[in-house]
C-alpha cells in the first residue's frame, strides 16, 4: 500500500499506514486524525505554533503516540474519561473563608472580651496557614477538586441510580425534575494541617474550623462554577450540593459515590470505615434549565438522619 490515503496525519510517519484494509477508498482510521487533538490534557507530545491569523494551533506531525500499538489501550482509556480536575486557589477566597469561619464559630455572639480573644486567635490561624503556604509553594494553598458528569437518566424521584446502584436522596422528591438536564459528582478534601503544631486547644479548634470553612466555601464556589460552565449559550441553574449527611442522603452513600470515581486523583480514598483524609467531601450537583432548586430552609439546614424524612411535616 502506498502513502496515498487522504489523512490529516503525517503520511511520512514510519508507522504509515497503521492498519491494513481491503478497500482503501472506504478506509477512515480515527487515529490518523488524532482523537486527542482537541484535548487540552493530551497524553502525546504536540508542539504549538501561531498561524498567520494569530491563532495558536497544535502541530502533531512529530507525535507518534497514537501510532504505537502499545498505546492503544491508554488512548482509548483517555478518551473515555470525562472528569476534570479543578485547582481552587484558597487565597482568592480568603474573605469568604474568614466570613464562614466567623459564622460557624459564632464569634459575633460572644461576650465582648471573649470575642476579642477569639477574633485574634482566628486571625492568627488564618494568617499563619495562608502566609506559610504562600511563602513555600502555591500548591499548598490550592484544593484539587474532581468533577465527573453524569446523565439526567440517573436522576429519579427520591434517588439517584448509577448502573444498578440506587442511592437514596430524599430531597429529590421535592424538586421538579423535568427541568434537570445533567449532573456532576465531586470529591475533594480540605487542606491538611498539622494539628500537633497547635500551641493551644483554642488554636487547634480554629485550625479545624478553618478546614470546615474551606469545605463549605468551596462547595459554594463549585455551585457557581458549574452554573457558569453550563450557561455559555443560555442561562442554566445549579443546585446546592446534595451529598451524604444532608438533603436526605445517608452516610452509607459515601463508599457508593466514591466507587463511581477515581477520587485518588485528588487524594481522597475510602479505608473501609470512613474517608481519608478525615476532612473530605463527596456529593452531587444538578444542572437545570429553570430555577427549580428553591428548597425549604428547614430541609437545607436539617441535622437529622435521612431516615427521619418520612416523619417530617415538610415531607
Amino acid at each position: 500500500m502506498n502513502n496515498n490515503y487522504k489523512f490529516f496525519q503525517n503520511r511520512d510517519c514510519e508507522f504509515f499506514p497503521c492498519h491494513k484494509v481491503k478497500d482503501e477508498d472506504k478506509f477512515n482510521c480515527l487515529f490518523c486524525y488524532c482523537p486527542l487533538y482537541f484535548d487540552e490534557s493530551c497524553i502525546g507530545s504536540p508542539e504549538y505554533i501561531v498561524n498567520g491569523r494569530g491563532q495558536k494551533i497544535k502541530d502533531c506531525s512529530s507525535c507518534l503516540v497514537v501510532h504505537r500499538p502499545e498505546m492503544y489501550d491508554k488512548v482509548i482509556a483517555h478518551l473515555q474519561r470525562q472528569e476534570e480536575i479543578l485547582h481552587v486557589d484558597l487565597r482568592k477566597l480568603r474573605q469568604q473563608i474568614k466570613d464562614r469561619l466567623v459564622q460557624i464559630t459564632h464569634i459575633n455572639d460572644m461576650e465582648p472580651d471573649m470575642r476579642v480573644e477569639h477574633q485574634r486567635e482566628a486571625e492568627i490561624v488564618l494568617d499563619r496557614i495562608m502566609t506559610k503556604n504562600a511563602s513555600e509553594t502555591s500548591v499548598d494553598c490550592q484544593v484539587s477538586v474532581l468533577l465527573q458528569p453524569f446523565a439526567v437518566e440517573c436522576v429519579h424521584e427520591g434517588y439517584f441510580e448509577f448502573g444498578r446502584k440506587r442511592i437514596k436522596c430524599n430531597v429529590l422528591e421535592q424538586l421538579d425534575l423535568s427541568s434537570v438536564e445533567n449532573g456532576y459528582l465531586y470529591a475533594f478534601h480540605a487542606p491538611e494541617i498539622d494539628m500537633e503544631s497547635a500551641g493551644s486547644v483554642l488554636e487547634q479548634y480554629y485550625m479545624e474550623a478553618f478546614q470546615v470553612a474551606c469545605m463549605d466555601v468551596i462547595r459554594g464556589w463549585l455551585q457557581g462554577y458549574l452554573e457558569r460552565k453550563n450557561s455559555v449559550y443560555e442561562k442554566k441553574y445549579c443546585s446546592p450540593s446534595f451529598g451524604p449527611g444532608y438533603y436526605g442522603m445517608g452516610m452509607d452513600a459515601v463508599p457508593e459515590l466514591l466507587g463511581l470515581m477515581d477520587a485518588s486523583q485528588v487524594g481522597v480514598s475510602w479505608n473501609g470505615e470512613c474517608m481519608s483524609p478525615k476532612m473530605s467531601l463527596v456529593g452531587t450537583y444538578l444542572i437545570a434549565g429553570e430555577d427549580v432548586f428553591e428548597i425549604d430552609s428547614d430541609c437545607r439546614d436539617c441535622i437529622g438522619h435521612s431516615g427521619g424524612c418520612e416523619f417530617c411535616i415538610k415531607h
